[in-house]
């Protein structure tokens, strides 16, 4: 859900930040959470709580912002920042050109955060550490400390991880071989995150340590997929979209009964093929659009017409083609020439494939 557009990128809220949002707040809103000592009454403790918890993720944007503005300045393509359950994650459409840009703008979010400790670490002071907005005050300082000390683990994809890949790239002049040492070094810290957070949970009971184990877990998840990403993009460098396609079975004519058509595709592990009249063109029948009427209806009845296909053309660059297909959400791109003809798909199976096979994968 896209809720404001700041500096030039839009910001947008996953439905998994007002669960956050929600705990959060009820945390700081309960009796003995960190805004008690303020000794305010319930309505009033709420009040505050609600608020301090919208300065806190107003601080996570602040620090996505710094990572998003400074990037752009350098060049990059930023098309969005997203808050979700996990914090904050700003989409970059472009690579790094350099080591050194990568350090700097990871870096940079962490600062950002220490920054507005500081700011409302004097803030506490000056309005008295035993006033309600004090109390508040002193909470968001511990909390965006906390928020960039975690930030700087050396556990890629966090910020700490990020610098450390620079610093690694910089040193072998591998991007890919620093992404796997750094991959690996964050997979082990998120491994030690999970274990040490069920410990905690079963032997004291805390649910500070199921929220740890999750973390751990996200960080292992997302670590492995920006490895993948990286590999990925490692193996299309320098290919084109028919590089890079799979050979699409035999089109179809329109009149084809779709139970023939599910035959041909699970018989050759195809996910789509086209729908020709003779040399021409018509549309694309996917699995999906197989299992949505019936086995004898003609291929035309579920066919997605070639106007309204996303497509390649066979000298698109296969990072392109990638970001195109990740874009559109589709299991596969059809490559099409300039007569309109059909040279294949990319899709997902065949790019993993891709980075399977890859020297050193």
């Amino acid at each position: 859900m896209r809720v404001a557009r700041l500096f030039g990128i839009d910001i947008y809220v996953d439905v998994s930040w007002l669960f956050i949002f929600a705990l959060v707040a009820w945390s700081l809103s309960a009796d003995m959470g960190p805004l008690h000592p303020a000794n305010l009454p319930p309505a009033e403790r709420i009040a505050l709580g609600v608020g301090t918890a919208l300065l806190f993720f107003a601080s996570v944007l602040v620090h996505e912002l710094a990572h998003s503005v400074l990037a752009r300045a350098r060049g990059l393509e930023v098309s969005r920042i997203t808050l979700f359950i996990f914090g904050g994650v700003s989409a970059l459409g472009s690579e790094f050109d350099s080591a050194s840009g990568e350090g700097w703008i990871a870096l940079v979010g962490p600062l950002a955060s220490i920054a507005i400790a500081l700011v409302f670490f004097v803030l506490a002071q000056l309005l008295g550490v035993q006033t309600s907005l004090g109390v508040a005050a002193g909470y968001l300082a511990y909390a965006n400390t906390i928020l960039g000390i975690f930030n700087l683990l050396p556990a890629y994809p966090l910020d700490g991880g990020k610098v450390l890949h620079s610093l690694i790239w910089r040193k072998t002049g591998s991007r890919l071989r620093a992404t796997r040492i750094a991959a690996g070094i964050g997979r082990s810290i998120a491994i030690l995150l999970i274990a040490f957070g069920l410990l905690e949970t079963f032997v004291i009971g805390l649910i500070g340590g199921l929220w740890m184990a999750l973390i751990g877990w996200f960080l292992f998840q997302a670590g492995s997929a920006e490895a993948y990403q990286t590999e990925l993009a490692s193996s299309l460098r320098g290919r084109t979209a028919l590089d890079v396609a799979t050979a699409p079975p035999p089109a179809l004519p329109a009149d084809t009964p779709m139970q023939t058509a599910l035959e041909l595709l699970l018989k050759t592990g195809q996910r789509a093929t086209a729908v020709a009249d003779g040399a021409r063109l018509l549309g694309i029948v996917t699995l999906t659009d197989l299992a949505r009427s019936n086995a004898q209806a003609p291929l035309s009845a579920v066919m997605t017409p070639m106007a309204k296909v996303k497509s390649a053309a066979p000298e698109t660059d296969a990072l392109d083609t990638l970001k195109l297909l990740a874009e559109t959400g589709f299991h596969q791109i059809p490559v099409v020439d300039g007569t309109g003809a059909l040279r294949g798909f990319v899709t997902r199976e065949g790019l993993l494939q891709r980075v399977a096979l890859a020297p050193g994968a």
